[in-house]
């Protein structure tokens, strides 16, 4: 894929060009009647400020990923460009300066995921690949409410496919579970109470199963006795 930059040779962006370059990526992606290579190229430049101005990207991307979503990722006239902006995406997950926030992972992985049940059979490996990384790699709340979210009306084989990915993200922050995540505001958001759907809380009970039997005891004591007391009781149902 020639006009897929390598991570290694991304221009480096210097501070000085950071606004003429915004207002060009921009420009390149505010219609869909813009030619693809010129689209191709502003994800190139924001995967540049990514690696080079990681703050300021997370700035400016929240501030054009609306247009970026429309004009790219669900550009379906065009899959490759599709597929060059799910690599993107798989690249903005695999971020080890903790910049990728809830909001983040809420905007885009819904729509990595329709990928799945894409035709495109390079849709959705890419899809697949985000989403793994999105597992492994980024540290929030919304990563463990999402892929818990999924599992509602999800068939079989994407039940499957999250319990792995999830099973991933607990073994890479052994050690590390409570203080990356407030699973009082996990369970806040998913409103479990109020859950009626049978085969949906059985799925929950898998994940929270798979959480249980990941964690050393001293991890489980600590996110035990993080929780309300609302949440203990909740807890202790979903783990035995």
């Amino acid at each position: 894929m020639l006009d897929y930059v390598s991570y290694e040779s991304l221009q480096k962006i210097d501070p000085q060009s950071l606004i003429a370059i915004t207002e060009k990526i921009n420009q390149n992606i505010s219609e869909d009647t813009i030619p693809i290579p010129s689209r191709i190229e502003s994800i190139n430049l924001l995967r540049s400020i990514h690696k080079y101005q990681s703050a300021f990207f997370f700035e400016l991307f929240g501030a054009l990923k609306s247009k970026f979503l429309r004009n790219c990722l669900n550009y379906d006239k065009n899959p490759h460009l599709q597929q060059i902006s799910l690599y993107f995406i798989r690249e903005i997950f695999d971020d080890d300066s903790y910049g990728v926030s809830n909001e983040t992972v809420y905007d885009l992985y819904y729509d990595v995921l329709q990928f799945l049940e894409n035709n495109d059979f390079n849709l959705k490996e890419a899809s697949k690949n985000a989403i793994k990384t999105m597992a492994e790699k980024v540290v929030c709340d919304a990563k463990i409410i999402v892929l818990i979210e999924t599992l509602k009306n999800a068939d079989n084989n994407l039940c499957q496919f999250i319990f792995e990915c999830f099973q991933n993200a607990i073994e890479n922050l052994k050690g590390y579970i409570s203080l990356n995540y407030n699973f009082n505001d996990i369970f806040d958001r998913l409103n479990l109470e109020d859950i009626s759907d049978n085969e949906y809380i059985i799925k929950i009970k898998q994940i929270f199963r798979i959480l249980k039997n990941s964690l050393d005891q001293n991890d489980e004591v600590e996110i035990y006795n993080s929780l309300t007391e609302k949440y203990q009781n909740i807890y202790r149902n979903l783990t035995s």
